[in-house]
């Protein structure tokens, strides 16, 4: 049975999403937040900003835990929140 999905509750995951990011880096940037997605399926696209030069071994295990917690809020909840993790360059 296909759970009906509710604005409210997608709302909820997406800031519980930013403020599991920000506790696994303090640092990271939230740089956008589409409430809708990018594409068929999508239910939400947070854009975030890390704060490293390059990719590191924090910057996989962050990625690790993210999209662990993804995969776990689509299996759980039915929603699917697709977020980007990028590292910034001077």
């Amino acid at each position: 049975m296909k759970r009906k999905k509710s604005k409210r509750e997608l709302q909820r995951l997406i800031s519980e999403m930013c403020q599991f990011i920000q506790q696994l880096e303090p640092k990271a940037q939230i740089l956008l937040v589409e409430p809708e997605g990018r594409e068929e399926g999508e239910d939400a696209w947070i854009k975030v900003l890390l704060p490293y030069r390059t990719w590191n071994r924090k910057a996989d295990k962050v990625a690790d835990a993210v999209y662990k917690r993804v995969w776990e809020i689509e299996m759980d909840k039915g929603y699917f929140i697709g977020v980007s993790l990028r590292t910034w360059m001077r």
